[in-house]
């Protein structure tokens, strides 16, 4: 025991001694250095890990880390915290140390398990948020909050952080910085800037409900681990990350640094305002909803939270506007006299459902008020329910039996009443342990088979190959215990077998039949195409083939393929589209809307600085793709297979008592089924620096679904499921030509994909800085620097492809000398070291830069330069 707490403070001393975050296995070496392993500890436990080894990883993620005295990285370093440092000092002896830390550790667990009472609310007043994983969300933001209200800081004592001056050099960091900006903000200078980052990152995770505490801890986390001795979190404030009330959606969450940027923005403009107005803001909540909304370039959905956390009376957990408007005008019956204002009609709405409730919470984003503003339900709704569960088939005991059933292994009853709040609190009560996405997910699955499902509702379910329809009966939910489990089940009048295989579904049927997330799943949306096939369920007997039968179907109804009046397209304004970028003319932009409507797969490739990623953003935009219809991961080499498609990942046991390995979807797998369930509807996976990871690897035996977009394959990882790429998913890569450190992409996967160059030789790109600097009334000398510049690289024998890109120049004050000579030093003249990498010494008389600015007028004075020009 001894030699594993000595083991443990030699890792804090290495860590004290660095000057940047260490990798796990740097810090195992330099720590073995200072407490060899002896032979006990080299050895290897049943799963062939070194036993040191496991004991030190875990109390280092586990018991140090939550104890607030390390920051863990997110390529798998550490980081020491000025706690840590402060421990280490104080604290010489290792055992010592250990017993500190475990005392930090469990006021960590005791925090994050205690029971909070529910807010103090008035059911007539206020809106009031049910369970306790509200009340620890609050609490985390709330020394956010205090510092926002007092100029100080949640992490740092005596420190101020939420003052105008860092928030305004943040804003300038975070709108100037490179996109795709990493979390961890490189460049950024000074603690309080990244300080300031990392608490409104608390503001922007800490309430989400589908976001698990470690990410959420992550993401607050990465702005601080590049600074020496960074603040570590605040136990109690850690421990209540692990909570949460809020849905805030793939969409939302997906970005964080650009949720940080608008919480950044609106912090700016908060500062602009009257001493005054901001002061009623914090006790008026309708003054603190016209404070933050409407900031320019700030995402409405960050308002939105920003109001609720500091005026959770007032306001939903809606964060979409959209969706708050849908939501006035279905309920909309209970308004005596709407005023016009969608917050507070919202709320008044919000208090006469309260009251029908008996004064209890409501929440329109779950069962069974979602269903009532979400769908057009003339048809009536629909259903999937898994019977497919824990390696066991339960459907052909459902249709023997005339139910369908839900595993609820911890529910001992139902609530008298099973109200939306009074099986929330009671799921929230048995389910206390899980994660709170977890939970959360629990919680929906039983809101919906409990309240959202009525009679006459279409029940769907898979019977192995063979697709099952029911109808739901007259009668409530009712909890049983059945074969040792405890079961909700529900009474369903199933059909006859006769309805066709899953493989032979139509598509948009068969995708959302194998659709992998919730035990309950709304079908509502292909309620037709599912009636159509229990029609001709209730017709016939026997096998169905529904093209050989000679019962008059009609094909188009029975086949939603047949249906959709409109192919998914990308298709936008492309002259606005080129002016805004300031493209010469449309052609470039044409061409490429012809090659994705046409191929699916384009990769833009071109040197750096030719705004190709933003590029793609703003042509997302310009194509009307909205949130969730689109997604962006970034290649790396250590990418593979299992991160891009789908594979193992460690998730929490049922009981919670450690993790097992489960197949989890990547990104590619999860934009696929969204664009399946919305044939009409383009969705669009944007794959950054495509050429970075070895492609034949992470893509596997997708290279065969890139080309044949109509057929299915079975994937590595899911024996027997059939997976295709549906065709309203466009794939956009981008490709850095001018890395040599990355190989070229090979001859099979360029004949999948059609490669639209962005060097400046193509017409319509060409001269783009310069119109750029007339729009922003910047010198145009600017272009002329640019381009003498890149002249100048193809005549000291460099090839073309590696010359800069005009975004390098497209900054605020772009014809600043200080602004030009820090981005010659600081980003052009290193890159050219590595171009140039055997003539270090003649790079000052082959680029003489300064010069140059002074012979184009861009620098008040000239220096001495001995270099040709």
């Amino acid at each position: 025991m001894l030699r594993c707490r000595t083991r443990l403070r030699a890792a804090l001393e290495v860590l004290a001694e660095q000057g940047e975050p260490l990798k796990y296995t740097e810090l195992q070496d330099l720590t073995a250095q200072r407490v060899p392993l002896n032979a006990y500890d080299a050895s290897v436990t049943k799963s062939g890990s070194v036993r040191a080894w496991t004991n030190f990883g875990w109390n280092l993620t586990t018991t140090y880390e939550h104890a607030g005295w390390l920051h863990a990285t997110s390529d798998g370093g550490f980081r020491l915290t000025r706690e840590g440092r402060a421990a280490l000092t104080r604290y010489q002896d290792p055992l010592e140390l250990y017993d500190l830390a475990g005392k930090a550790y469990d006021d960590w667990d005791a925090a994050r398990s205690e029971a909070l009472p529910e807010l103090l609310l008035s059911p007539a007043a206020d809106v009031l948020h049910g369970g306790s994983g509200t009340a620890h969300a609050l609490r985390a933001v709330e020394p956010v909050l205090e510092a926002w209200r007092t100029g100080g800081s949640a992490f740092l004592a005596d420190v101020s952080v939420w003052n105008p001056a860092t928030t305004t050099g943040l804003l300038e960091y975070l709108e100037s910085a490179p996109q795709p900006t990493p979390a961890t903000l490189p460049g950024l200078v000074g603690l309080a800037p990244r300080t300031l980052a990392a608490e409104a990152l608390v503001l922007l995770v800490g309430p989400l409900s589908d976001m698990i505490g470690s990410t959420k801890r992550s993401r607050v986390r990465n702005p601080l681990i590049p600074v020496q001795d960074p603040p570590g979190l605040p136990i109690q404030l850690s421990a209540d990350l692990e909570h949460g009330f809020v849905h805030g959606g793939k969409a939302l969450i997906a970005s964080p640094v650009a949720m940080l940027t608008s919480c950044v923005r609106i912090l700016d403009h908060w500062w602009q305002q009257p001493q005054e107005s901001r002061d009623a803001a914090w006790s008026d909540p309708w003054a603190f909803r016209d404070l933050v909304n409407g900031v320019p370039g700030a995402d409405d959905r960050v308002a939105s939270l920003l109001c609720l956390l500091t005026h959770p009376g007032s306001f939903t957990t809606l964060l979409r506007r959209a969706d708050r408007e849908k939501v006035v005008d279905v309920f909309g019956t209970h308004l005596d006299t709407p005023s016009g204002d969608l917050e507070r009609d919202l709320k008044t709405i919000t208090l006469q459902l309260q009251a029908e409730q008996g004064g209890k919470p409501v929440r329109f984003d779950t069962a069974p008020l979602l269903q009532q503003w979400t769908q057009d339900v003339e048809g009536g709704r629909a259903w999937l329910v898994r019977g497919e569960l824990d390696q066991q088939n339960r459907v052909p005991a459902w249709v023997s039996q005339g139910r369908v059933t839900l595993t609820v292994g911890r529910l001992t009853h139902l609530p008298a009443e099973p109200t939306q709040d009074a099986v929330s609190t009671l799921v929230d009560q048995r389910y206390s342990d899980w994660q709170v996405v977890k939970r959360e997910a629990k919680k929906r699955d039983v809101l919906a088979f409990v309240l959202g499902m009525q009679p006459g509702d279409l029940v769907a379910t898979v019977d192995g190959e063979q697709l099952r329809l029911g109808r739901l009966e007259d009668g409530p939910a009712s909890l049983q215990g059945i074969g040792g489990s405890m079961l909700l089940t529900r009474p369903v009048a199933w059909s006859a077998d006769s309805t066709p295989s899953v493989k032979g579904l139509p598509g948009s049927v068969r995708t959302r039949m194998r659709f992998k997330g919730e035990d309950v799943l709304d079908l509502t949306e292909i309620n037709a195409a599912l009636e159509a096939l229990a029609e001709v369920d209730e017709a016939l007997t026997g096998e169905v083939d529904l093209e050989d039968t000679d019962l008059p179907i009609d094909l188009e109804v029975v086949v939603p393929e047949s249906q959709p009046t409109v192919p998914a397209v990308l298709e936008c304004d492309v002259d606005a589209l080129a002016k805004s970028l300031h493209h010469a003319d449309g052609s470039w932009l044409t061409e490429l809307l012809i090659s994705l409507n046409e191929r699916k797969q384009v990769v833009l490739e071109g040197p750096p600085g030719t705004g190709k990623t933003f590029l793609v953003q703003r042509l997302l935009e310009a194509c009307g793709v909205v949130e969730g219809q689109s997604a962006l991961v970034q290649f790396h080499p250590t990418y593979s297979y299992e991160d891009f498609v789908e594979g193992f990942r460690p998730v929490p046991t049922t009981d919670g008592s450690g993790a097992a390995l489960s197949v989890q979807p990547g990104p590619l797998k999860r934009i696929a089924d969204e664009a399946s369930k919305a044939p009409n509807k383009p969705f669009v996976l944007v794959i950054d620096e495509i050429n970075r990871a070895n492609i034949a690897k992470v893509f596997g035996e997708l290279y065969f679904l890139l080309e044949y977009r109509q057929q299915e394959i079975e994937l590595l990882y899911s024996a027997g499921e059939r997976f295709s790429l549906p065709d309203n998913l466009f794939i956009i890569g981008t490709m850095n030509t001018a890395d040599r450190s990355i190989a070229l992409l090979d001859a099979a996967m360029r004949r999948r994909f059609v490669f639209l160059s962005m060097d400046t030789s193509e017409p319509a790109l060409g001269g783009v800085l310069r119109r750029w600097c007339e729009a922003k009334e910047q010198p145009t000398a600017v272009a002329d620097l640019l381009d003498r510049l890149n002249k100048r690289m193809v005549e000291r024998g460099l090839d073309p492809s590696l010359a800069f890109g005009p975004s390098y120049f497209m900054r605020p004050n772009a014809g600043d000398p200080a602004a030009l000579d820090r981005l010659w030093r600081r980003e052009l003249l290193p890159m050219l070291r590595e171009h140039h990498y055997d003539a270090q010494d003649q790079l000052g008389s082959w680029y003489p830069f300064a010069k140059w600015m002074t012979e184009l007028g861009l620098a008040a004075a000239p220096q001495p330069e001995g270099a040709e020009g």
